[in-house]
């Protein structure tokens, strides 16, 4: 034996007639009309409970749920169980009444007895309730149309209009919604397909779920576990109707990646330009990412150590202060210089290598703080500061030791194919000055230096947002210009 609706069920279980309609025919004036007379309107109004004759049609408890005219339908949804705390009152927030614009073919027949407004209600549009009995409007399952529009400030009316074969004409203008039949008939099918859809994927979760708690767990040898495959179009569809507003929780961030790592081949076969994309996303992405983390230790004056580290976790920014590709092969490398007791040695920063050569360079890190430029000596000369020149002292010795030593301390790296040809010294300090004094003065002294190159800490950021920009950079579509704007 089929289901039946809660509603029809209580309503098979009635015993006192019930529920009861009573129409009200009034004319143009809404004046109430006497039997034959000519009618304009018919009022329908309704009740849940029985209700003495000697108590007029349109008076409490009565409750109005239509208005009918050869024109137009008006109903007014109201919650319509007696005993439901909100018995009588709008089911909806802000929207009172759903009008029905008149039909062209056939103009509405204003029902005088409840047979005739049963056969009324069986012409309203798809989508809505035809029994007066269980309530009016729009059926439980495409509600959710009518509860965007009562999330609207202001709007108290829904105006339903055109024949379904009209394109859509909808517009918003409060108190009024106007909705064209069109766009409600296809937002009602997307509505139950995706309710469809979802209905059948959770059946399939479930009957799995249980498959395996029931059968897999106890005989898993006989019975395979069962997984849920994705249905074609699935992520698609869920990631389109986010629309860009899509918040991944952690677990969801690593499913994602886990996913397009375990397609990786198939992507690069059949959509080689969007993971080419997604590539060049993630390395900008990245490199954003870089690029805040350095100005942040650069603003909070971060000293040698913290750098050091940095640098250690992150080479591709060692790798901006060098003209030509470098690698990065060692962090506080030996150099050599220890006396017989085993003290006094020499240790660099980082140990560099040019990528086409593998000539090795050395690399000293100091704190952005440090002054690069010691008090003018002169009217607008500025010497190097003794920290700077003290710097630079200390990687050419560094680079003296490790070349002389090169032959010992260097061993392992010879027989990786590391050179000492011409070992590259490099000093990352300070900050770029702000004077134009200051720089000239800078600028002559770091280009007077052989075989020593000076870069400072905002120069290496600079030239990590430069190359971002280049990533990121989007031209301008072609302009063409028009007939009248041809110089001939």
């Amino acid at each position: 034996m089929p289901s039946v609706p809660n509603s029809e069920y209580r309503l098979l279980r009635r015993t006192d007639g019930g529920p009861f309609v009573a129409l009200l025919t009034r004319d143009e004036m809404g004046i109430p009309t006497d039997e034959g007379e000519p009618a304009f309107q018919v009022d329908v109004y309704f009740s849940d409970v029985a209700i003495s004759d000697d108590i007029e049609i349109g008076s409490e408890p009565w409750i109005r749920i239509m208005s009918i005219t050869e024109d137009l339908i008006e109903i007014m949804p109201v919650q319509q169980r007696f005993g439901h705390s909100e018995y009588g009152k709008p089911i909806y927030k802000n929207v009172k009444s759903i009008f029905l614009a008149g039909r062209v073919a056939t103009p509405y027949k204003l029902p005088e007895n409840n047979d005739e407004l049963d056969d009324l209600l069986e012409s309203m549009p798809a989508g809505f309730y035809k029994n007066w009995r269980h309530g009016l409007g729009v059926q439980w399952d495409y509600r959710v149309i009518i509860k965007v529009i009562d999330d609207v400030p202001g709007v108290s009316h829904i105006f339903f209009h055109a024949p379904a074969d009209v394109p859509r004409a909808d517009y918003l203008n409060p108190p009024f919604y106007a909705l064209c039949i069109n766009t409600f008939n296809q937002l009602r099918k997307e509505v139950k397909s995706i309710s469809n859809r979802h209905s059948s994927a959770a059946r399939k979760e479930k009957r799995a779920r249980c498959y395996n708690v029931l059968l897999h767990r106890m005989h898993p040898e006989s019975f395979e576990r069962q997984r849920i495959r994705l249905a074609p179009d699935a992520l698609a569809e869920l990631t389109n109707s986010a629309n860009g507003d899509l918040k991944l929780s952690k677990r969801d961030q690593q499913a994602a990646v886990t996913l397009v790592r375990r397609h990786t081949n198939t992507l690069a076969k059949t959509e080689p330009n969007e993971l080419l994309r997604l590539k060049q996303d993630i390395e900008a992405v990245s490199l954003r990412e870089l690029i805040e983390r350095c100005e942040a230790l650069l603003e909070s004056s971060s000293n040698e150590t913290r750098w050091q580290a940095f640098l250690t976790s992150n080479p591709f920014v060692l790798t901006m202060a060098f003209h030509y590709p470098v690698i990065k092969i060692g962090d506080t490398p030996y150099v050599g210089g220890k006396v017989h007791t085993g003290t006094e040695g020499k240790f660099s920063d980082f140990l560099m290598a040019a990528a086409a050569t593998n000539n090795v360079a050395v690399v000293e890190i100091k704190s952005p703080s440090m002054r690069l430029l010691g008090s003018e000596y002169r009217s607008g000369v500025f010497p190097p500061s003794q920290d700077l020149s003290g710097a630079v002292a200390q990687a050419i010795a560094q680079r003296i030791s490790f070349q002389e030593n090169f032959s010992t301390v260097g061993k392992a790296l010879d027989r990786q194919g590391y050179r000492a040809y011409s070992i590259a010294c490099l000093v990352i300090a300070g900050k770029s000055p702000d004077s134009e004094d200051q720089r000239q003065d800078f600028e002559r002294y770091r280009h007077s230096l052989h075989g020593v190159h000076i870069v400072t800490f905002d120069e290496l950021i600079d030239r990590l947002r430069a190359i971002y920009d280049l990533m990121t950079y989007k031209p301008e579509p072609p302009k063409f210009l028009t007939k009248d704007e041809l110089p001939f």
